[in-house]
């Protein structure tokens, strides 16, 4: 599997200069331990993450909230790269299809549905390393000014 590094991803100089508050990459998404594996610019971003046991559930599978933040990792990191501004959620459906247990890849595609200049509409699927469908989401982005 090839990675993009996330500094090379995120690097970008006139957003930094224009948004200097803003962490790129965000603490979240290093501390997930993502790989970008794919991108199509202003297109869609391919995200493996490798699911821990501290992610985990009562019954051993990963924590549908942390499936969902992955989605989240997925959405954002794209629509800050595609809009290059900060990017925040105001909704997230995830529907969730089978689990995943520690030790197994999560592998997530978005891509986007519709883009205006402040509202961004964006789909996902989670995969497992088998290709096996485990969620799909869909969230709406607003493009925030701070």
């Amino acid at each position: 599997m090839t990675t993009i590094e996330a500094t090379e991803f995120f690097h970008d100089e006139e957003f930094e200069r224009k948004y200097p508050g803003v962490k790129v990459p965000p603490p979240c998404f290093l501390a997930s331990g993502a790989k970008i594996i794919a991108h199509e610019p202003n297109q869609s971003l391919t995200v493996a993450f490798l699911v821990r046991k501290e992610q985990t559930n009562p019954v051993g599978s990963l924590q549908g909230g942390i499936l969902s933040s992955f989605f989240d990792d997925t959405f954002g990191p794209l629509s800050f790269r595609t809009m290059r501004k900060p990017c925040v959620s105001i909704d997230m459906t995830v529907n969730f299809i089978r689990q995943v247990r520690p030790g197994e890849t999560v592998v997530i595609r978005a891509e986007f549905k519709a883009k205006s200049r402040s509202l961004l509409q964006l789909y996902g699927e989670a995969h497992n390393e088998k290709n096996k469908l485990i969620a799909t989401a869909t969230s709406n982005m607003m493009v925030y000014e701070p």
